[in-house]
């Protein structure tokens, strides 16, 4: 009897002990609202895992693909996470043209009360091919989003694919080891990123330009950060589509061949500037090589058969606490050097028009807890 009752107070011990550190662990995931949650910065991964989601999951006639998969529940052992994307033809061969593409991503940790929709990255098909050539498929770095990319999330991705059916795999590879900083939070700037083309794009050389708007698209914006903050950078993903004139030298229509020099302006003042130029489309190793069309071509930035790069730019000063203007400034003169100060603008000649597609976020870093930034328009 007294064995089984000094027994049965061990068994109380223990459980109590691990009732006591699983509330611990719920307490530590509660936070104040717009607070990153320390559980969350807190748990790590053990060790490099793969997160494989959509799987071959077709994509056809414009349409869109929204599912919902585990991730890591947290991130604070997460070094890095390299997104893998790979593209399959079906039995009846690939789309022949090279289109738009990006996945998205809609929620985070389970809160599906609040829809992010932030693309995580883009790419344009190749003509008629499958990317399987390309080891590792596409590899984009999506460690923006780690404080994000975490428990329950619900992807989307899509393609302006009209003609035949692609077949869509996309893999999370984490990385463990500890990271730069802790915490990590991350805002939208601007999103103009659901089409390649249309009302959800800024339409180049058309319309009303002021200081902070682009033909009815705002441009520019006010961040604020909290105290906090060690490191601040901004994520950028540009393309350009349409084949609009005048042309620029070489015959290049706007935006997709014309090339372009645009900047992002903090505080009124060029900070940083996003070459819009060849990226060597015929020999660049990440484009898929023997495609169906005019796949060789050096496109404003981007290449059929490749993913978008990602354009990332950090701050020399974080601004910790502070209150700042970001500009996105879109290069608008001419190339007539007798009249630089002349705007370009779309003759109507191709009544398709041109286009560009961004979208832009402020990431933010420290070793100290994060509220999230603030961004309104300028």
């Amino acid at each position: 009897m007294k064995n089984k009752s000094l027994l049965s107070i061990l068994t109380i011990v223990v459980l109590g002990g691990i009732y006591a550190c699983q509330k611990n662990m719920t307490d530590v995931t509660t936070a104040t609202a717009g607070q990153i949650k320390t559980g969350i910065a807190s748990v790590g991964i053990l060790a490099d895992q793969t997160i494989k989601t959509f799987d071959k999951e077709p994509i056809a006639s414009g349409g869109t693909s929204t599912k919902a998969f585990k991730f890591p529940a947290g991130y604070s052992n997460t070094k890095q996470i390299l997104m893998h994307v790979y593209l399959d033809c079906p039995s009846g061969g690939c789309p022949p043209w090279d289109v738009f593409a990006n996945v998205r991503l809609m929620t985070s940790n389970g809160d599906t009360s609040k829809r992010l929709n932030y693309e995580l990255g883009r790419w344009i098909t190749p003509y008629g091919k499958d990317n399987r050539t390309i080891p590792g498929g596409w590899v984009i770095d999506v460690t923006d989003f780690r404080s994000l990319l975490v428990g329950d999330v619900t992807l989307e991705t899509r393609a302006e694919v009209w003609s035949g059916t692609w077949l869509v795999s996309i893999d999370f590879e984490f990385k463990a080891g500890a990271p730069a900083y802790k915490y990590a939070a991350v805002a939208p700037v601007m999103d103009y990123s659901s089409w390649s083309t249309g009302s959800s794009t800024i339409q180049f050389g058309k319309g009303i330009v002021t200081a902070n708007a682009y033909n009815g698209k705002q441009t520019g914006f006010r961040i604020q950060l909290p105290d906090s903050v060690a490191q601040t950078s901004f994520r950028t993903i540009i393309s350009g589509w349409g084949h609009a004139q005048p042309y620029a030298p070489g015959s290049r229509g706007f935006a997709e061949w014309a090339f372009r020099t645009h900047d992002i302006n903090i505080n009124d003042v060029s900070a940083f500037k996003h070459n819009m130029g060849s990226l060597g489309c015929s020999t660049n190793p990440k484009v898929v090589k023997n495609q169906g069309g005019n796949w060789t071509g050096n496109r404003a930035g981007w290449c059929p058969g490749m993913e978008v790069p990602v354009r990332t730019n950090i701050l020399s000063d974080p601004k910790a606490g502070q209150s700042f203007n970001f500009n996105y400034v879109l290069q608008e003169d001419q190339w007539n050097t007798a009249n630089m100060a002349e705007k370009w603008r779309d003759n109507g000649a191709n009544p398709d028009g041109a286009y560009y597609s961004v979208s832009s976020f402020v990431i933010i870093q420290s070793n100290s807890p994060l509220t999230n930034p603030v961004v309104t328009n300028r």
